[in-house]
């Protein structure tokens, strides 16, 4: 498919009021822009490298120039594109060094997430998470499950702290950073051992149960360069 084709095969279903039952309206039209194209580009419709014309966007989404611009300095902050002078923008080519930064500054934020999620979660959202992680365990029972979903599940169970904290800056950013790292374990991840993962799942379910703060963000903290350490020797 060319360039202009899987421009042009993007589907922006919130900015046509075709979302889903349920959906929230988002808050300007540049948000659905970044919605569309980080979904795009976590999905492989967009690949590393790709070209995104302002004016194949403005054409295909139905929005302003300014509008998309927007959507792309966004989407530049999250480290999904890269700005060339004079020449269209692109799809970040996930690199380690990359991946490094972007590992480093969502564990800042899952470590306060696990702090002031164990810190204002309820006995029932204690409950939730461990439920929770009973699925995301089962996820790595065996070496035949897809890693890539495992590593997802881990970090929406992290995710799901971010959601207790009862900070919704925390929860926004920290939901934020999602696309990012997904796209760049999805490039450069190497196989995990699956029995490591179900221990680092048991250590953080204890860890919430028993509402040790401590213990949570060291696990989570461990975690993340457990992480960093699949992609690049350091």
């Amino acid at each position: 498919m060319t360039d202009a084709a899987r421009i042009d095969s993007l589907q922006s279903t919130r900015l046509l009021n075709g979302g889903e039952a349920g959906v929230p309206l988002i808050s300007s039209r540049a948000d659905a822009v970044v919605d569309t194209l980080a979904a795009a580009i976590e999905s492989g419709d967009l690949r590393p490298g790709d070209p995104l014309s302002v004016s194949a966007l403005t054409q295909r989404l139905g929005v302003s120039a300014a509008t998309v611009r927007a959507g792309l300095g966004v989407l530049d902050g999250m480290h999904l594109i890269e700005h060339r002078m004079n020449r269209a923008s692109v799809v970040i080519t996930p690199t380690p060094a990359w991946f490094i930064a972007v590992a480093s500054e969502c564990s800042g934020l899952s470590v306060s997430a696990a702090d002031l999620g164990i810190a204002h979660a309820t006995d029932a959202q204690i409950a939730e998470f461990v439920d929770r992680s009973a699925h995301v365990r089962a996820l790595w029972e065996t070496d035949e499950h897809d890693q890539i979903v495992g590593a997802e599940g881990l970090w929406e169970l992290i995710d799901l702290l971010a959601t207790f904290s009862r900070n919704h800056y925390l929860r926004e950013l920290h939901a934020s950073k999602r696309t990012a790292l997904v796209f760049g374990i999805h490039a450069l991840s190497k196989p995990r051992n699956p029995a490591m993962l179900r221990s680092v799942v048991d250590a953080l379910v204890l860890a919430v149960r028993s509402r040790d703060r401590i213990e949570a963000t060291d696990i989570v903290r461990d975690l993340y360069m457990f992480v960093i350490d699949g992609v690049v020797e350091l």
